[in-house]
């Protein structure tokens, strides 16, 4: 059995996924109080959502959004590494680490009146097990194997594996208590349960799996009728254009403060910025062709590593308040293995600096990748990454485009007979920047790159289809461990993660690496270190083929009006972050 969870993929938009969600702890000024807040809307800007289904959501603006109308059984609280009980008041496990038993909170609503009951998270597990819409059941039957039935049926290809409706280990044992049981321990448990994903749903509410009618079409659950148990509830998704939620006064812990959140839809940062200018939002973030690094004041670092201080002025006068959080994400290049030769995608490494890149791109707003791990995550933590970096064959801080061009030269490509190769970006002005260098660059040595742009969910849907030859994308963790990165890199997920990597030497290294990762599951020490040392491997396949050549590893920044007062988002990331807690004083 595979284990993996790219069935619901954490993919980002370097604009996207880590900047309409920011948050941050105290004011410049005096911190509104809760009273002056309750009849205030925070005003946000956001990216295309493309469901409200937790069970579909695998963007992070859409993720985002989940995260303020659904409960799970724990969470991340505002976005820290180390999740929390929040439907369940309690969770025993077993002397094996098979068992899960939860006990549930009493007199949670839903915000469709219903109260919350055992059989509600059990209907919500089958949904993402079961449904046609779930992106999460590799998660759920894999990577977690929870117990539960397969059986055979025929296709057009031959046979697959499919699962038995309510077969899953997922029980209810009263209306306060439930059970879930694994086919075997795994370490990271409660912090997959954590994500948004697994937002508690009230039973019944959808008739897409057996034996449930449905109350609510999916379609309209998905897009209009969301029935949750989070602090907010749905007020208008005006689809390209904009979505509120407002404050559930009936919500089971404290909060919400404000009276609700809206995020107008802009896609171009450039264009977010401006509206912002314009005192249009509350919070915001500043693209790199606009970022003057000079203008930042750093006035404390709390001992998660974030930074806390202001920046300005701005173009309007004002001096707003800066976060600056560590974040568990990696952005790079992808390559389609079958379409684009390795001699061609190791020139593309070799002509990559990573450093002035960094620099000249993104103002140096990250930190250099050489591994598709983030640091923290990297076996050994920042130090095992940086040592391990010593070896990276490519150069991180230099181009080395007499290395490109013998390279290529040894596949008979020349600047006079070059490789053709297309590079899609999504809408982004760092990303066009890195590719029209990329384009430079190589164009000495034997590689004619054409440049194409791509709304970010049709490169996504093209990756999937298999017509992409290079691309641009984004990883950030569902969990905190280093295996949900370099599962990436496992030539058995290479269609979705569109690589379409199989039949190299090091392609099979990686492919046995991760099976070990499979088989050493639990929290023993010797587990720990089987893990870790696939994990190399992994990161050294793919050194050697390039299949994802890591380019940086952002840090999460917000820019805030001093009238506004967050608790500070974790390294778990702004999707996650339930804005229960802000406070919005008078704008004037």
């Amino acid at each position: 059995m595979t284990r993996t969870a790219l069935s619901r993929r954490t993919a980002l938009k370097a604009t996207g996924g880590l900047v309409s969600g920011l948050s941050l702890s105290g004011c410049l000024g005096s911190a509104p109080t809760a009273e002056e807040s309750t009849s205030r809307t925070f005003q946000m800007i956001g990216q295309p959502l493309r469901t409200l289904d937790p069970a579909q959501a695998r963007d992070s603006a859409s993720t985002k959004l989940v995260s303020q109308l659904y409960d799970g059984l724990v969470h991340y609280p505002k976005a820290a590494l180390e999740p929390e009980l929040l439907l369940a008041e309690d969770v025993g496990v077993s002397a094996d680490g098979t068992t899960y038993t939860f006990e549930l909170k009493r007199d949670v609503a839903f915000s469709d009146g219903s109260t919350l009951t055992a059989a509600d998270v059990v209907y919500t597990f089958e949904r993402l097990a079961g449904s046609p819409h779930s992106q999460w059941r590799s998660t759920v039957l894999d990577l977690l194997g929870i117990g539960h039935e397969t059986r055979t049926v025929e296709t057009a290809d031959g046979t697959r594996d499919e699962y038995v409706p309510h077969s899953l280990a997922v029980d209810a044992l009263d209306d306060h208590r439930v059970r879930m049981r694994l086919t075997e321990p795994f370490y990271d448990t409660l912090a997959v349960l954590a994500h948004p994903a697994f937002g508690v749903v009230p039973e019944g509410t959808v008739g897409d799996v057996e034996g449930y009618d449905g109350r609510i079409p999916q379609e309209t659950f998905a897009t209009s009728e969301p029935v949750g148990a989070g602090p907010f509830t749905l007020d208008v998704w005006e689809q390209g254009t904009e979505y509120r939620v407002r404050a559930r006064s009936d919500y089971h812990r404290s909060g919400p403060v404000v009276a609700g959140i809206h995020w107008q839809v802009i896609s171009d940062p450039t264009s977010g910025f401006t509206y912002a200018l314009n005192g249009n939002a509350d919070a915001f973030w500043i693209p790199d062709e606009k970022f003057d690094q000079t203008k930042v004041t750093v006035d404390t670092v709390d001992e998660a590593g974030r930074r806390v201080g202001h920046y300005g002025p701005l173009r309007n006068g004002a001096t707003v308040q800066y976060l600056q959080v560590p974040q568990m994400t990696t952005f790079y290049i992808g390559f389609n293995a079958a379409r684009v030769e390795r001699p061609v995608r190791r020139a593309v490494a070799y002509a990559l600096n990573q450093q002035t890149d960094l620099d000249q791109v993104h103002e140096n707003r990250g930190i250099t990748a050489t591994h598709l791990t983030p640091p923290n995550l990297f076996p050994e933590g920042v130090a095992g990454y940086e040592k391990h970096a010593e070896e990276y064959p490519y150069g991180a801080d230099e181009t080395r485009l007499e290395e490109a061009r013998t390279t290529l030269a040894e596949a008979g490509y020349t600047p006079e007979s070059p490789a053709e190769v297309t590079f899609t970006t999504y809408e982004s002005a760092a990303w066009q920047a890195t590719s029209r260098r990329l384009r430079d660059k190589l164009a000495s040595v034997g590689v004619e790159l054409t440049l194409e742009q791509a709304p970010f969910n049709t490169l996504g849907t093209r990756g999937e289809q298999g017509s992409l030859e290079m691309f641009s994308w984004g990883w950030g963790m569902d969990y905190p461990a280093a295996e949900n990165f370099v599962q990436l890199l496992a030539p058995s997920n290479g269609a979705e993660a569109f690589t379409h990597w199989e039949g190299s030497t090091a392609a099979d290294s990686a492919q046995a690496a991760w099976e070990r990762i499979e088989a050493h599951r639990t929290a023993s020490e010797s587990d720990q270190a089987v893990r870790a040392e696939a994990c190399r491997t992994m990161e050294e396949a793919n050194w050697k083929d390039v299949v994802l050549l890591p380019k940086y590893h952002p840090i999460g920044e917000g820019f805030y009006y001093p009238w506004v007062d967050v608790p500070k988002t974790g390294a778990a990331g702004f999707s996650k972050h339930k804005y229960t807690d802000v406070r919005v004083s008078n704008r004037d």
